[in-house]
């Protein structure tokens, strides 16, 4: 498997605002260049893409570059294009779950946040990723630049016949009611759409109520349940299409 992406820089913080999974055939390496190609036209990306994986953001590193220093640290200028990104963290878990079944086919991964940023589910964060999902839709600035931190959820039209939801559990639709309209919305249209909408959840909780709350199992997470999200991640995709499983 190979992993792509994009990243874009601004005020000093890093996004990363496109990118995908691609699942080799034996013997087979893609160049960025070839990645362009198949999603160059809505007829390519149709015939190459398989599916979307929803997380809430992303933590990458470009290949050749150190994961533990901050990247504008380093001597990275291969902004605004496709680079190779490493395969670590909740990575490594797709491509044992994905491998088998979709090779040669990408798989798209949107997330709601485009901060490449670990741990940003803090209070304070929180409180402006509210602030600005209030005020996106008017003439007002956000404190995070809108294009490239978050996108129009009204408008999304997911990649594939799947969409696999795995932002985690931590959405609050009392304490940050924005955030959780942003969310919504765009898993309502992902079902309206009539898509696979997918996902791990927790089976005390049942499927119906994880669905009404957006708690969709994260493989980030961590604690006792971190090895039985692992496990019910790679039951999801044994089949095609996936199917939502239950872990406990």
């Amino acid at each position: 498997m190979q992993y792509f992406g994009v990243i874009e820089t601004k005020y000093e913080e890093i996004f990363l605002t496109s990118s995908f999974l691609y699942f080799n055939k034996e013997n087979e390496n893609i160049s960025s260049k070839e990645l362009k190609q198949m999603i160059k036209t809505n007829k390519e990306r149709k015939k190459n893409i398989a599916g979307t994986i929803f997380l809430y953001n992303p933590v990458v590193t470009p290949l050749g570059y150190d994961s533990n220093t901050f990247l504008l640290d380093q001597d990275f200028d291969e902004f605004d294009e496709y680079i190779e990104l490493k395969q670590e963290n909740y990575i490594t878990l797709f491509k044992q779950a994905l491998s088998k079944n979709y090779e040669g086919k990408l798989v798209e991964i949107k997330n709601l946040f485009n901060l490449n940023e670990k741990n940003i589910d803090a209070s304070q964060l929180l409180m402006k990723f509210n602030s600005d999902l209030e005020t996106y839709n008017s003439s007002q600035n956000t404190e995070f630049d809108r294009e490239i931190m978050y996108f129009d959820a009204q408008t999304f039209i997911p990649n594939g016949k799947f969409v696999f939801f795995a932002w985690g559990e931590k959405i609050n639709s009392k304490e940050f009611p924005y955030i959780d309209n942003y969310a919504r919305t765009i898993y309502q249209r992902v079902v309206q759409m009539g898509k696979n909408a997918v996902f791990v959840y927790k089976k005390e909780k049942t499927k119906n109520w994880c669905e009404e709350h957006l708690q969709f199992a994260a493989p980030l997470q961590m604690g006792k349940y971190k090895h039985a999200i692992s496990h019910s991640t790679k039951k999801a995709f044994e089949q095609i299409p996936p199917v939502c499983i239950a872990y406990e």
